[in-house]
């Protein structure tokens, strides 16, 4: 999806706020700080919006980079080695991230901190929103 697609899905549900579009060269900093590449699907998203804030649970849905870069960095240097295959970008508002794997693979999961395992929720990021907003994911 592009980041015109991108705000159009995002702004179907007025439950969000979204900020204002990150540029390429924001996006570019964060992929050089972390050293991983953003999913397409990913970029997109942030070309979009620095952020998707849930306005009935307060919370970024999907966090603003610059707190991808410091919530990426803290877990890698934290947690199991799994987490490290994992690129966080938001969260369940319970403090689970959800993460899209460091590989070209595209798939969305939710990391449990706990058990430091990655449960699989969509194959890709739109399928993931889409079954956010609907409430079918089983997290």
């Amino acid at each position: 999806m592009n980041p015109a697609g991108w705000r159009q899905v995002l702004l179907s549900d007025d439950a969000y706020a979204l900020r204002p579009p990150s540029s390429v060269a924001a996006v570019a900093q964060v992929e050089s700080l972390l050293g991983v590449g953003l999913p397409a699907d990913l970029r997109a998203l942030y070309l979009a919006t620095d952020g998707v804030f849930d306005k009935t649970g307060q919370w970024f849905v999907c966090w603003p980079l610059d707190e991808v870069i410091k919530r990426n960095q803290e877990a890698w240097a934290q947690e199991a080695e799994g987490r490290r295959q994992l690129l966080g970008f938001g969260d369940d508002g319970t403090g689970s991230p959800f993460c899209v794997s460091t590989s070209a693979s595209g798939h969305v999961f939710i990391w449990d901190p706990i058990d430091a395992v990655a449960y699989p929720l969509a194959t890709n990021l739109a399928d993931f929103w889409r079954g956010w907003h609907a409430g079918t994911l089983k997290t």
